[in-house]
């Protein structure tokens, strides 16, 4: 007897590999999953914002990526938390002062954007479909101001497509693959958050008729489905564990990688869990030979993971 609903996944029409370039955007499960693919050593973008929820302030993002220009100085908020950042960044940039949040703000942002131009595969995941204004513009954080100072918006699923297209317009020789996160906005009420996935969903479907460098991959239907148990979520029973992430990264491999790269990733996975181990005597012998061996694989399989790597 079958006890899960499992879910079909389309493969990626050109299968990727240890020599593409990676950008992830988008909310918290993005930068998980985008973390997940640095610890088996794929070339993956510095992230310059953090967690951006909305697909506004992802598509903000990455408009600042293709034309950089430096955060100013009048662009810089002292917010509640008596730390210095600004709107289009999430409450992780904050600095103590407005120099130290400009210099870390602006470094990443122009290392994030000469990887951008330079990535062949922008993975994007839309959190939800609210958006907040300050002033008439959306931001990516509120960063704990008052609620009163902000106007709260949903965008439909045609507001998400007009968005949306002209980034990717631009980036026609990219590929797109995009995302509905799997994390529950339960703020909203359940109902409420049914409705917002629902615009993102719609607005993917949009885009994709009208590209065709756009790959689907179901990551909210294999929590909402295939992974139907809290056994799978944190202590909030919202987000999700590791080992959930990994399983969904597991999927993505699969669908999307060439059968080498996923044979690279799983030697790659060995050695990881090998690394974590914790010794009962660290300083023995045994261990340092154990050790040493491990540094060897690593360094043989990073080679040719190297050899795989398109030179800039």
């Amino acid at each position: 007897m079958e006890w899960q609903t499992k879910i079909t996944t389309e493969y990626l029409q050109h299968p990727l590999s240890y020599a593409n370039r990676f950008l992830f955007a988008g909310s918290c499960f993005a930068q998980e999953m985008a973390q997940q693919m640095k610890d088996l050593h794929f070339q993956v973008a510095k992230d310059a914002f953090g967690p951006l929820f909305n697909p506004a302030s992802i598509a903000s993002a990455l408009e600042r990526l293709e034309n950089p220009g430096f955060i100013k100085m009048e662009d810089v908020m002292q917010f509640p938390y008596e730390a210095f950042g600004s709107l289009w960044h999430h409450t992780s940039f904050s600095r103590e002062t407005p120099e130290a949040f400009l210099e870390n703000a602006n470094a990443g942002l122009k290392e994030a954007s000469c990887f951008f131009k330079k990535a062949d595969i922008i993975v994007i995941t839309f959190g939800t479909a609210w958006v907040y204004k300050y002033n008439g513009s959306v931001v990516a954080n509120c960063h704990k101001m008052p609620a009163r100072l902000f106007d709260r918006v949903f965008l439909e699923p045609e507001e998400i497509d007009e968005i949306f297209a002209p980034v990717i317009e631009r980036n026609r020789d990219k590929t797109w693959i995009m995302t509905v996160s799997p994390i529950r906005h339960l703020a909203d009420g359940a109902h409420g958050n049914q409705l917002s996935k629902a615009s993102l969903h719609l607005a993917v479907k949009r885009l994709q008729e009208r590209f065709s460098n756009i790959w689907y991959f179901p990551s909210y239907e294999l929590v909402m489905d295939e992974l139907r148990d809290y056994r799978f979520y944190g202590p909030d029973r919202c987000h999700l564990t590791q080992e959930t992430t990994a399983y969904i990264r597991d999927r993505f491999l699969e669908a999307a990688a060439d059968q080498e790269t996923r044979a690279l990733v799983k030697e790659m996975h060995k050695l990881n869990t090998s690394f974590a181990h914790k010794p009962l005597f660290p300083r023995s012998g045994s261990y340092g030979k154990f050790v040493k061996n491990l540094e060897k694989q690593e360094a043989e399989l990073l080679q040719t993971i190297g050899n795989k790597i398109k030179k800039c």
